[in-house]
């Protein structure tokens, strides 16, 4: 049997050396683990759920008074997912700002770490919106009936589409794209709590220092490695299917034959997804469940309703900038 050893302090097993403390913890009550995963898991519901009308484009399209979101199966999301990480980013960054600028607490982070840390957070919608963006108009949940003023001798641009239309397909790739990019952000948080953990031998399960961690602290190492093997996994089938996608598009576009694309498409996104939900989005939070419970209140974070809120606004904010305005 391995032998015992000192069970180090909560500051010694963190990767890094910020933290987000009250000055005075007997006037300030720091929100419990609980509470912080809540948050996150309110905020996964919220978007989620909205993403579902504001990613739609026929939603918006009738919202804007038909003056915006006319372009059936918008290609938008070749660009937009640009402004997609960018928000994620700047909301991360704006929640550091107030983390700082939040009188009685110590905040020994730079911007950029807290920044990029966040990026290992949670997200849901993206994955909801992809199963969503298979769905054509006419079918189940996504038939929408013409306006009286459309006949079906109309000449006219019906901005509602046709029974090829995907109204969810521009806001699904656009976040798809960005979610891909966040990923590999986030491998930087992943990577440096699992470079610290086999530095110290955290990973070696007959080792003392191994058996001398507590339970928080075990499911933060596991939870930063399944991130990136899973992860890694699964940007390689992307980038697999990406390109097997674009070779076959080409080909198909050539013959003219674009539902066999649109069928292509579908019989490749429902594993992608699935594999992409056990791995980075389970792991982000097994390793937020272990950091939470470990750092204790070395993360202390103010103002969580406004991290929140935050977090929701620019995020349905992309979804809607996916969704293409043409």
């Amino acid at each position: 049997m391995a032998a015992t050893a000192t069970a180090p302090a909560p500051i010694d097993l963190l990767p890094w050396s910020w933290a987000i403390s009250p000055e005075d913890q007997s006037v300030t009550n720091c929100p419990s683990p609980s509470w912080i995963l809540g948050t996150l898991a309110i905020v996964n519901v919220v978007v989620t759920v909205l993403s579902i009308p504001f990613g739609n484009r026929y939603f918006l399209n009738r919202l804007t008074c038909r003056f915006l979101f006319n372009a059936k199966s918008s290609n938008a999301y070749r660009y937009t997912w640009v402004f997609t990480v960018a928000l994620q980013l700047g909301a991360n960054a704006l929640i550091a700002m107030i983390f700082q600028r939040t009188p009685g607490y110590r905040a020994s982070f730079k911007i950029w770490e807290l920044m990029l840390f966040f990026t290992i957070r949670p997200r849901l919608s993206w994955i909801a919106l992809n199963l969503f963006g298979l769905i054509k108009k006419g079918e189940p949940l996504s038939a929408t009936p013409h306006p009286p003023e459309y006949s079906t001798n109309d000449t006219r641009e019906d901005p509602y589409g046709s029974e090829e239309d995907l109204p969810w397909i521009s806001s699904a790739l656009s976040q798809y794209i960005a979610e891909f990019f966040l990923r590999l952000i986030a491998f930087y948080v992943a990577g440096r709590t699992a470079h610290f953990a086999t530095a110290r031998g955290y990973y070696q399960i007959t080792s003392a220092a191994y058996h001398s961690l507590p339970q928080e602290a075990h499911l933060m190492y596991a939870g930063a490695l399944y991130y990136i093997v899973g992860g890694v996994f699964g940007i390689m089938l992307d980038i697999a299917v990406v390109m097997d996608l674009a070779h076959t598009q080409n080909k198909l576009r050539k013959s003219g034959v674009e539902a066999a694309y649109l069928a292509e498409i579908r019989e490749f996104v429902p594993g992608l997804i699935i594999f992409s939900l056990v791995c980075s989005w389970i792991g982000s939070w097994i390793f937020w469940a272990g950091f939470v419970r470990l750092a204790g209140d070395l993360y202390c974070p103010p103002n969580l309703y406004a991290q929140g809120a935050i977090w929701a606004g620019f995020s349905l904010v992309g979804i809607v900038l996916g969704t293409g305005a043409g």
